[in-house]
């Protein structure tokens, strides 16, 4: 009689040599000849050669190795917890303490949106719903953020190409994304009329979101938008701009002021303007830079982005009935039959345009506190 004998195999754990994926909360493995990628959304499994990391799974991390090789760094029995237990040493990371200055407060919500960008990256590789909407937006922070408090982040000679950047990317991933929100748009009316049209154009931007994020000029961001954060943080305080030294309260309102200053005078020369679409575009790219404006400031400013919300959606709408109107023109010059529609579409942005000004003037009453002074507000 003999006794069964239980084998217990060891999984080789791959990283890049600064560890990068764990330092992100992700852990790759290979266990008993399959592959593991654990993420914060659940684990990736991919059956391969145990010698080399497979394709499908190298890909989807590219956010974070930059293209770096992943290299065995640890043979154990046990999981990603017994892992960070073998390395924790090695994945100490810089104190980031905040001392309530303007940079330090604007600079927690950069890394927030530089780590908020990574994720997305993972989920649009996996093909996950609302995706690529979460990495747009993330680029749009930046870029907002980068703009509004540039004063507070080195200034807006040094911030420039890294919105230029950003810029190229939020223009990569905008054809997959407003494709998207205007075939869910369609359906109210065309239920399956659509699809053959929609489906052609989801595939053309998946594949330009594919070819981006595949791209040289991508891992290039990546990696600016990283020495950005540790040159930042690291930079002595004595050598910060005076605005980046002083208390978050007292800057960053006064530049979130700047910020709904403009809105208000985009908002006053809408009637008078040559083109009105574009006017009420840009009028919604401005009051979206107030917002990000406003939640890197939570916390510290006298008011929040909750109030921004309905003339946000106003904005919205306008911009989606814009876009719905080219998309009907070309159905129309095919299969006819969209006239009504088409009106319908033109009237609810006309709609939109006129109800502007009336919900600028409610919501800059409710962000009041911007420009009255803190101690009239205690």
């Amino acid at each position: 009689m003999s006794a069964s004998v239980t084998v217990r195999h060891e999984t080789e754990f791959f990283d890049t040599d600064s560890l990068r994926l764990l330092r992100n909360g992700l852990t790759l493995g290979n266990h008993a000849g399959r592959w593991c990628l654990d993420t914060p959304d659940g684990p990736v499994g991919v059956a391969g050669s145990p010698r080399a990391v497979p394709p499908t799974l190298s890909r989807l991390v590219r956010a974070y190795t930059r293209g770096d090789e992943l290299v065995p760094v640890a043979r154990l029995r046990g999981g990603p917890a017994e892992l960070r237990a073998l390395v924790g040493g090695r994945l100490t990371a810089p104190a980031r303490p905040s001392d309530g200055s303007a940079r330090c407060v604007v600079l927690e919500y950069v890394r927030a949106q530089i780590a908020a960008l990574a994720a997305a990256d993972l989920a649009v590789r996996q093909g996950k719903p609302d995706s690529v909407h979460r990495m747009r937006v993330a680029a749009r922070r930046l870029r907002g953020v980068f703009s509004v408090y540039a004063p507070v982040l080195g200034g807006r000679k040094l911030l420039k190409e890294l919105g230029g950047a950003l810029r190229w990317l939020g223009g990569e991933l905008a054809p997959a994304r407003d494709t998207e929100v205007q075939w869910a748009r369609s359906r109210a009316w065309a239920r399956e009329r659509t699809d053959a049209y929609f489906a052609e154009l989801t595939e053309e931007g998946n594949a330009r979101v594919r070819r981006a994020l595949d791209s040289h000029r991508y891992v290039q961001l990546l990696n600016a938008l990283d020495v950005l954060e540790v040159v930042l943080s690291e930079q002595p305080r004595r050598e910060w701009p005076k605005a980046a030294r002083r208390p978050a309260a007292k800057v960053l309102s006064r530049l979130a002021r700047a910020m709904a200053d403009d809105v208000d005078g985009r908002v006053a020369a809408l009637p008078a303007a040559p083109d009105r679409d574009r006017a009420v575009h840009e009028v919604r790219k401005a009051a979206k830079r107030l917002r990000y404006a406003l939640e890197a400031g939570a916390g510290v400013l006298p008011v929040g982005t909750g109030p921004l919300r309905d003339f946000q959606d106003l904005l919205g709408e306008f911009q989606d009935a814009v876009v719905a109107r080219a998309h009907l023109r070309v159905l129309e010059a095919r299969d006819g039959g969209l006239a009504a529609i088409i009106d319908a579409e033109a009237a609810s942005a006309e709609r939109c345009a006129s109800a502007l000004p009336g919900a600028w003037r409610d919501l800059r009453r409710d962000l009041r506190p911007l420009w009255t002074p803190a101690r009239e507000r205690t």
